[in-house]
């Protein structure tokens, strides 16, 4: 017997289940590629503020993340789900109005005060509906979050029953029982967890009449005591050591889990004819850009993050493309940025904003230095006071130095996550 997300499994179901995790992993595996392996802690495997971090993104951010993937949730819609105001509490109904798979995401994570990411790494991990567009789609997705998939066996058939069929079944389910599990079974720190892990022994086997020596894989129960409840809740989900599955997948898409929930990454972007770069905090603009314009931008990745709980960042981060060198320029100054749309409507025009940021001079805040490249008139941005130095000192010089545009206010003291 084993436990799987609450539910005892019987032998039988139990081994389904390690086939069914054998084959996600070999999927996820063809892709991950960790680039955090060193902050790995299999007893801290999200911390709890990022894992409460319901607002890491917006309906629309997940849309645009699902849009640049290859999987079929980009597109799919279905009227059956649970409708969280009000409450479908006698479990999820058809209704006249169909829901984007991104939608029935971004209420069940409100919801239930959980990270989206968390719900989207989990569907990859469970049955990579991120990366698998197939005829096999149908299948994957009445078990998506593989939430109550390995219950009870029924009698008849001698199969498994899935106790939460449909993807808005399974979205609502997996996110109420990854976000309770802590009241369910009445986590406190310190508290140990037995679960299934693996090791090899030395073995014999003879084939052919020959004896031969080998590494066999066995199961064994370990008991471990996770950091935090939510890496409690993870292995509560699936008890199986260590969760580096669902870690891999978070990694890969949403950045290291140990980056403090409330920082919140500021995006640059190349771009390839003009070498201008286009900065953004905003995740569906990023999804976005990869997906569908990588051949006109290189993204760089994240440059500096913004303490979002700071109450010093109330500054707009103005942005503002200049069509005669096809470059962006950057201001906190409203009325910098009018002038320029004023004075030569032709050649500047308005691109939003980047996020919000300090007025210079801010005291305790982050200076970030605004330079211009002599030669393409690209604008960058940089906290980095060896790189503004390496790039506009001596003859060689690259650029010129434009001054501290705005700064980066930051939060001494944080506040506690909300549970569920």
């Amino acid at each position: 017997m084993s436990i799987r997300k609450g539910i005892i499994l019987p032998s039988r179901a139990r081994a389904l289940a390690l086939f069914a995790a054998a084959l996600v992993t070999c999927a996820v595996i063809a892709f991950a590629s960790p680039a955090f392996a060193a902050t790995y802690d299999p007893l801290n495997v999200i911390p709890y503020d990022t894992w409460r971090a319901s607002s890491s993104m917006s309906a629309a951010d997940i849309q645009s993340f699902l849009d640049a993937q290859e999987g079929p949730l980009k597109t799919y819609r279905t009227g059956y789900y649970h409708d969280p105001t009000p409450l479908d509490s006698s479990g999820p109904v058809y209704h006249s109005t169909m829901k984007t798979a991104a939608q029935i995401i971004w209420d069940a994570a409100h919801a239930w005060n959980l990270n989206p990411k968390v719900i989207l790494a989990t569907l990859q991990k469970e049955q990579s509906l991120l990366t698998t567009s197939n005829s096999a789609n149908a299948a994957r997705l009445v078990k998506a979050m593989g939430c109550g998939v390995y219950g009870a066996i029924d009698p008849a058939t001698g199969l498994t029953t899935n106790r939460s069929p449909g993807f808005g079944h399974q979205i609502w389910d997996g996110a109420r029982v990854l976000s309770t599990y802590e009241i369910t079974y009445h986590w406190v720190s310190g508290m140990s967890k037995a679960v299934t892990a693996y090791k090899y022994v030395d073995a014999t086997r003879t084939v052919d009449g020959v004896v031969q020596h080998y590494q066999k894989r066995v199961s064994y129960t370990k008991t471990i005591v996770p950091k935090n409840a939510s890496t409690f809740a993870l292995y509560t989900y699936t008890p199986y050591y260590p969760q580096k599955l669902v870690w891999d997948v978070y990694v890969r898409y949403f950045g290291d889990p140990q980056t403090p929930a409330r920082m919140r990454p500021v995006y640059r972007f190349k771009s390839r004819i003009t070498g201008s770069l286009y900065y953004t905090m905003s995740e569906g603009t990023r999804y976005t850009m990869i997906s569908t314009q990588s051949h006109d931008w290189s993204y760089d990745g994240t440059v500096f993050t913004v303490d979002a709980s700071s109450t010093t960042n109330i500054a707009p981060l103005y942005r503002v493309l200049n069509t005669k060198y096809h470059v962006y320029f950057y201001t906190t100054s409203a009325a910098k940025r009018d002038s320029l749309l004023k004075i030569r409507p032709v050649t500047w025009h308005s691109s939003g904003t980047v996020g919000l940021v300090s007025k210079t001079g801010t005291v305790g805040a982050r200076p970030v230095y605004q330079l211009e490249n002599k030669r393409t008139h690209a604008f960058m941005l940089t906290t980095s006071w060896s790189t503004k130095t390496a790039l506009t000192s001596g003859t060689g010089a690259t650029n010129w130095y434009r001054g501290v545009y705005f700064s980066l206010g930051s939060s001494p003291a944080t506040t506690t996550p909300v549970g569920p």
